[in-house]
């Protein structure tokens, strides 16, 4: 982080894309948008994430409760590297939200506890590339989806990296 001008760790953030192995063309219905076969989430380095917590952020995008798609049909798992190389365009530890290859099916959820940092940097497309922008403008930008997907990590956040 001191390299960047970060003011902290939590500052940093990965990108990451999941596939939802219990996916099934079937119980996609008629809004295949509130349930992507993968999605990318952004989370920060001092955090986790919360694979049920996402799970029910996706299940909150249908927001008829009875539409709403049983948590037995998620099972979200890191995406096989041809998978996200296919989707995003980048290769392991490159990815970004920007550029993707597959940005209309590919959905973006920005963890909630980003939000209050203002800033952010994540990878750039590059593994050496970083990429600063503030939380406001990476929303419009993106259209993601901003959830509470993330728990905090414990131990010292404050390391210089």
């Amino acid at each position: 982080s001191k390299i960047l001008g970060a003011p902290s760790i939590r500052n940093l953030c990965k990108s990451l894309v999941l596939e939802n192995r219990a996916w099934s063309k079937e119980s996609n219905g008629k809004n295949p948008e509130t349930n992507p076969r993968f999605v990318m989430v952004v989370v920060q380095y001092a955090a986790t994430l919360d694979v049920k917590k996402l799970t029910t952020a996706i299940r909150a995008l249908r927001t008829n409760v009875q539409d709403r798609i049983d948590v037995s049909k998620f099972d979200f798992r890191v995406a096989s590297s041809e998978d996200n190389d296919r989707l995003t365009g980048y290769t392991h530890n490159s990815v970004t939200p920007f550029g993707l290859l597959e940005e209309k099916t590919l959905p973006i959820v920005l963890a909630s506890s980003i939000v209050p940092e203002k800033f952010f940097w994540m990878g750039g497309g590059h593994i050496h590339l970083k990429l600063g922008m503030a939380v406001s403008d990476f929303i419009q930008a993106t259209g993601a989806i901003v959830a509470d997907i993330s728990a905090p990590r414990t131990g010292n956040l404050d390391i210089d990296e």
